[in-house]
């Protein structure tokens, strides 16, 4: 069985890394470039991190894992809740290894929480709550913290523009924290397959943007000496070098990311314009209606959120952090719970564009039938086609996306019934407050947004070089069994990515296929009391709800 290691930096983007090596920034990352293969890697539609991993890890599309977002609709509810492994009823790619007789050791990939069996060890990701067991074996956790230290689920949150510094400085720390347990593990276990996860890139990236491209927000001014992007990717390249160190002669290396990064300028609030073209009605009453009436004046958190940043609230860390902010500021303002439902035919969740019809027999007070369906998906699709930013005349969507037309399984029924990819520089938001009284608006709290098209590198032995076009997410759980030399499981979506290999290596790898089902680890803990509010605000901490 072949060694694989996968160093997966979340939000990793060409567009950072590529002029960073050839100016010697990143001789790590470099050295990869220039002996192995190289491409960008496509994302999930929408790319959000959630929905991104989850795909990575089960080699299947969305519609049929039913993670589309980083949150989910309880069945039979509006309600929403985060998603997690517990979710998940598909094999993953650990699974897969594992039943083959390969070890595994997993390190904070999302959505592995609560942590399942696996074949060797696994820490879990970034909504893991604090005091829960995070590791399988259970036992592990408490080796790490006698002996390392904890493992860092998530990176610090944003505390506002006169901490930056300080922020840059915990980023760094987080990733050193993270490297100093993987080379723990890498050392004390017997593995076939490695995997860590770095989420500080697209941390630095959200907030700093406009340093790398120099343009001016008018409401949101962050100010850094230096290039603080740069400064994390080579704290992160940095750990790479002293991981790949540590790994066996003949270990192939993939370095992935889910995402790319580019500029935010604008923010899309689909909610407001699904209100104002009256596809959303609110509810009637002394309470909604005084909500309303704020929201006409202009008093929302998009307005307020500065003046929050300006009296420096979000230093004062757990006291006030980012998502408590917008809770507390959430329970003066619009929500969904401020929708007449009986009378709203469509509306939006989810962070980068999706719209659900309220349908009778799945909303639990649909209203939409389904012989009206088709002629109302249209008449948005028309509309959406339409919608330009005021500011400069522009359209605001790049592609629109009827839900079959990218997603496909049992779970298809829960999905959006429209995507949007956004145009560049925009963001479009659904979530579930109406935090803006205007459609389109100047970011207020961050100057980078994920893209589509992400980072994929490839290094080892049986490895071509040269550049690799046309590769996928879902594409690396078969290809990473294929380079590990083990057979791949029929029924997934994604493909062998065969350009990456030398025809020396497919010839004496054939690849053979499995169709027997793999057993699971379905029977975890649940995810504990507390644990949805924690992750919630772990979200909002992210900017990602």
């Amino acid at each position: 069985m072949n060694k694989v290691a996968v160093f997966a930096l979340d939000g990793a983007t060409f567009a950072v890394i590529r002029p960073a090596v050839e100016q010697g920034e990143l001789p790590h990352l470099g050295a990869l470039l220039e002996k192995g293969a190289s491409g960008e890697l496509e994302s999930t539609i929408p790319p959000i991190t959630g929905a991104a991993w989850t795909t990575f890890q089960t080699g299947v599309n969305p519609g049929r894992h039913g993670a589309f977002d980083w949150l989910t609709r309880e069945e039979g509810s509006y309600r929403l809740r985060p998603i997690s492994s517990q979710m998940l009823r598909q094999p993953r790619l650990w699974d897969f290894i594992g039943q083959q007789g390969g070890r595994v050791c997993v390190l904070g990939v999302p959505v592995t929480y609560p942590p399942r069996a696996v074949n060797g060890c696994l820490i879990s990701g970034i909504l893991t709550p604090e005091g829960a067991d995070y590791t399988y074996p259970p036992e592990l956790g408490r080796e790490l913290e006698a002996r390392v230290g904890k493992f860092p689920f998530q990176p610090e949150h944003w505390r506002g523009r006169s901490r930056a510094r300080e922020w840059l400085a915990e980023l760094k720390r987080t990733i050193e924290a993270r490297k100093k347990i993987a080379q723990y593990l890498l050392r004390r276990t017997d593995w076939d397959f490695f995997m860590l996860h770095l989420m500080e890139l697209d941390s630095v990236q959200h907030q700093m943007w406009h340093l790398r491209d120099g343009v001016t927000r008018p409401r949101y001014r962050v100010s850094v000496e230096g290039d603080p992007i740069l400064e994390i990717y080579r704290a992160a390249d940095l750990a790479l070098g002293e991981l790949m160190a540590e790994l066996p002669r003949g270990t192939t290396v993939f370095v992935i990311s889910d995402h790319g990064f580019g500029p935010l300028h604008w923010n899309i609030y689909l909610n407001t314009w699904l209100l104002e073209e009256g596809y959303l009605v609110l509810k009637r009453g002394l309470r909604t209606g005084l909500k309303r009436a704020a929201f006409r004046l202009g008093l929302t958190q998009e307005r307020l959120f500065p003046w929050a940043e300006r009296l420096r609230l979000l230093e004062r860390g757990a006291q006030l952090r980012h998502g408590q902010l917008h809770d507390l500021l959430g329970r003066f303002f619009l929500s969904l719970e401020d929708v007449d439902w009986q009378r709203t035919r469509a509306y939006s969740y989810g962070n980068i564009g999706q719209i659900y019809l309220n349908r009778r027999g799945r909303e639990p007070e649909g209203v939409v039938q389904e012989a009206e369906a088709e002629e109302l998906i249209e008449e948005l699709l028309g509309k959406l086609r339409k919608l330009a930013n005021p500011y400069t005349g522009e359209p605001v969507i790049e592609r629109l996306y009827r839900k079959e037309e990218l997603y496909s399984g049992e779970s298809l029924a829960q999905a959006a019934e429209i995507l949007l990819l956004p145009r560049r520089g925009c963001m479009i938001l659904g979530t579930t407050d109406f935090a803006a009284a205007r459609v389109v608006a100047p970011t207020f709290a961050g100057s980078g947004w994920h893209e589509l098209l992400g980072v994929l590198i490839a290094a080892g032995e049986g490895l071509a070089r040269g550049q690799v076009e046309g590769a996928r997410l879902l594409d690396m759980c078969p290809t990473i069994l294929y380079a590990m030399g083990l057979r791949i499981p029929r029924g997934l979506d994604g493909r062998v990515l065969e350009e990456l290999f030398r025809e020396d290596y497919r010839r004496s790898q054939p690849l053979e296929w499995f169709a027997e089902e793999v057993e699971l680890a379905l029977e975890v803990e649940e995810e504990g009391e507390g644990w949805e509010e924690e992750a919630r605000r772990r979200l909002q901490d992210l900017g990602y709800i």
